[in-house]
């Protein structure tokens, strides 16, 4: 079974998620939820993820530029999957910039996630 941590601001986005993961899935996943980094942070330092999915714009005014080093701090080997409904930045543009192992619009996240995007677990020791 795949762990998987959504950090987004947006409930609604968790539930959707959600959906396109029992739809390509079935129930082989665990998805949990986190509204801020902060409670990513408080979540990530009692249970393991096989992937953190990260919303780059949160309410805080933060973006994955500002998130994903604290992230790493605490777990650096963890694939992080920074999505976004705009990738104009460049930092989104060439995802070694943030150092993740992809960055997706949330408008093809259901493709990406159909086509294998969360088989990286498979691929992190």
């Amino acid at each position: 079974m795949i762990s998987i941590l959504l950090i987004d601001d947006d409930e609604t986005e968790y539930h959707l998620i959600n959906q396109m993961m029992q739809d390509c899935y079935g129930g082989a996943f665990s998805l949990r939820y986190a509204r801020s980094i902060k409670e990513a942070t408080v979540t990530l330092k009692t249970q393991t993820f096989d992937i953190i999915l990260l919303d780059n714009n949160l309410r805080d005014g933060q973006t994955a530029k500002d998130n994903v080093p604290a992230l790493r701090d605490i777990v650096d080997s963890v694939p992080l999957i920074v999505i976004s409904g705009v990738i104009d930045a460049a930092y989104l543009k060439d995802k070694t910039i943030l150092d993740v192992y992809d960055v997706v619009d949330k408008y093809h996240l259901r493709d990406k996630i159909a086509r294998g995007l969360l088989s990286v677990s498979d691929e992190n020791p």
